[in-house]
C-alpha cells in the first residue's frame, strides 16, 4: 500500500447484469477499512486513504468481471447536499 498523504476518492463501478454494492464496498473495506468508506450509492463509494487511484482502481477490479467497469478520481474540493452525503465524516478528513 502506499503510504504517502491520504487523501479523498470518489471509486465509481457499474454492471449492466448485478448490483455490484456490497462486492465493490468489501474491497474497498478488506484494503481501507470501513471507517474510510462512505456508500454514495448503488454504483458509488467515497474513500480516504494514502493508496493513489490505479491502487484503488485495482482492488475493485479483482472483484469484477471482464465486461464491468471502474473508475477512481482523486479530489481535494468538494461540494454537496443531501442526506447520503456524509458531511461531518468528510470535514473529519481534512476538508
Amino acid at each position: 500500500m502506499n503510504e504517502g498523504e491520504p487523501s479523498l476518492k470518489c471509486v465509481i463501478a457499474w454492471s449492466e447484469s448485478r448490483n455490484l454494492c456490497s462486492l465493490v464496498g468489501e474491497a474497498l473495506e478488506a484494503n481501507l477499512g470501513a471507517g474510510d468508506v462512505r456508500r454514495l450509492g448503488d454504483d458509488a463509494f467515497v474513500v480516504y486513504g494514502p493508496p493513489e487511484p490505479d491502487e484503488v482502481r485495482d482492488w475493485v477490479a479483482g472483484v469484477l468481471d471482464p465486461e464491468e467497469s471502474v473508475v477512481v478520481f482523486e479530489f481535494e474540493k468538494w461540494s454537496g447536499r443531501g442526506p447520503t452525503v456524509d458531511s461531518e465524516w468528510l470535514m473529519r478528513r481534512g476538508h
